[in-house]
């Protein structure tokens, strides 16, 4: 009969058997950590299967690596160096049941307040979706009454600009509120009607000075007291040279309802979609 060591044998030898019982048992200890730790957390679902999975991964490594290497009094060594007939340390059996037994009962602990005190997610059936995709509003739809409120902001918007059109100064002003605050482009702000008129009177002075512009978005705040509308507006007037220039670009009104329950512009700004023309290079003294 042939003396070689049967393979079964030789797994034990090797710790195989011990090293796989404990790291299943290790295994299910950290699963049902995971399991009560992430939904605390917030964690998908995706993160504990994708820890599950690297548990099954990490379990092919261990048992290679107890089947090819042995840890030794003298250090981590390749099974294959050492002689069949040297004995390789290994906790007893009392101690190794210890800790198998002691690991096991505290995942089965975590394993029952998982399933007693924590409330189990269930996927939610397909016409349990489609009732509540019924019942539930889409985020992009908007309550039927913010649509009036949002076409008056619009014709506001457009009458305002009919009024700049027609270089109508008072009419122009008259959008505003008492408190508004225009940002004009490449100029301070201005925050009193006085300011707010000089600035729409300097703009009218200019020759050749033709402005329109159109409302793109118009929404309603969730307070119903305040809109925004934004788009985009087309300008020209003559240089110094009498030469006409043209400049195109966007801007953002803040509406607010007054006390009288008239809509009054608050907040006006516009800027350029056209580059900033470079400054022309400082002569020599």
């Amino acid at each position: 009969m042939s003396d070689k060591p049967s393979f079964f044998s030789e797994l034990r030898r090797r710790n195989v058997f011990r090293v796989a019982l404990t790291y299943a048992v290790v295994a299910w200890l950290l699963i049902e950590i995971a399991s009560v730790l992430l939904p605390l957390l917030d964690a998908s679902e995706s993160i504990i299967t994708a820890f599950v999975v690297l548990l099954a991964l990490g379990f092919a490594v261990a048992l290679f690596i107890s089947w090819a290497f042995e840890m030794t009094p003298e250090g981590l060594k390749r099974t294959q160096d050492l002689s069949p007939d040297e004995v390789i340390p290994y906790w007893s059996r009392r101690k190794f049941a210890t800790f198998i037994f002691g690991v096991a009962g505290i995942a089965f602990c975590l394993s029952a307040y998982h399933l007693l005190f924590l409330p189990p997610s269930r996927n939610v059936s397909q016409n349990e979706t489609v009732s509540i995709s019924q019942s539930s509003p889409s985020p992009s739809e908007k309550p039927s009454g913010t649509q009036p409120i949002e076409r008056s902001l619009r014709d506001l918007d457009a009458q305002w600009a009919k009024a700049a059109g027609a270089k109508d100064v008072e009419q122009t002003m008259a959008s505003y509120s008492d408190d508004a605050i225009v940002l004009p482009p490449n100029a301070k702000s201005a925050a009193t009607k006085e300011t707010i008129r000089n600035v729409w009177r300097e703009m009218f002075a200019s020759p050749g000075f033709i402005i329109t512009w159109k409302p793109t978005r118009v929404q309603l705040g969730k307070s119903g007291d305040m809109g925004w509308v934004s788009g985009t507006y087309e300008l020209t007037m003559n240089d110094a040279s009498s030469k006409p220039i043209n400049d195109r670009g966007k801007y953002l009104e803040v509406w607010e309802k007054q006390s009288d329950g008239n809509w009054k512009c608050r907040a006006d700004m516009w800027n350029s979609d056209l580059a900033a023309s470079a400054p022309a290079p400082l002569e020599n003294k």
